[in-house]
């Protein structure tokens, strides 16, 4: 008895993707727009069902969770698919994003403090402020990408591999830091901005960069097990007899 082939999730088309013309792409684009709507109130209202602290990471995942789906597939749910990620392993989660959530907050404070002093040392302070402060940018934007990514890995592993990602992978992190810091210094110039962008266009716009960096990393490692796995069932020379 033959099975039926799963069907490609590329496979699907919505009717939005049959409208030919500028027609077709203007309804795209509003339909994205809509979805970045909808994930920055969600983020809001899942960061408020967590009483802030412990609601802020799920709802990170969970954001990413629903941009990561394509905005014409008819199929995706953007209420269900966020509250299954903001469930989703929840104390997992939630320990994770502490160490990023208690050093930004530290560093929020190093910073309020570094803005009263003067002289040579605030210099030196906020030189020091500034690079763990691009670094703690990096690393958060990568935590969603991790967390989603790598259910399985335990806690110690996502924290380690999400400190070490802008040292691993410098171009991709680097890349992220450019759109992070262009919609900042544009929010700065028109704050309506972003309100308007919220924490959704930033998980948007970031992953391309750090999708497609995981999605070789693994790819390497897929191989690496291939060729391991070749090379412990070939039949070694050595143990034939006539030698």
């Amino acid at each position: 008895m033959t099975t039926q082939r799963p069907r490609d999730p590329r496979e699907e088309r919505s009717t939005i993707d049959e409208v030919p013309g500028w027609a077709g792409g203007v309804m795209t684009a509003l339909r994205w727009v809509t979805r970045l709507v909808a994930v920055n109130l969600l983020v809001a209202l899942g960061t408020l069902a967590g009483a802030v602290v412990c609601g802020l990471g799920p709802s990170l995942h969970g954001g990413a969770a629903v941009l990561a789906q394509p905005v014409t597939d008819p199929a995706a749910d953007v209420w269900r698919t966020f509250w299954r990620a903001w469930r989703s392993r929840w104390r997992h989660t939630n320990l994770t994003f502490a160490p990023l959530l208690i050093t930004g907050v530290l560093l929020w404070f190093d910073g309020v403090a570094v803005g009263i002093m003067s002289g040579p040392v605030r210099a030196a302070l906020l030189v020091a402020l500034t690079v763990l402060g691009v670094w703690w940018t990096m690393a958060l934007a990568w935590w969603p990408r991790v967390v989603r990514r790598y259910p399985d890995a335990s806690v110690g592993e996502t924290v380690r591999f999400t400190l070490l990602a802008p040292l691993l992978a410098p171009g991709p992190s680097l890349g992220a830091l450019v759109v992070l810091g262009a919609m900042g210094l544009l929010a700065l110039g028109v704050p309506v901005v972003a309100v308007l962008m919220g924490v959704s266009f930033p998980l948007w716009a970031t992953a391309p960069f750090l999708d497609a960096r995981l999605e070789r990393i693994d790819e390497t490692e897929d191989a690496d097990e291939t060729e391991e796995a070749a090379a412990a069932d070939a039949p070694k020379a050595n143990h034939s007899p006539v030698h």
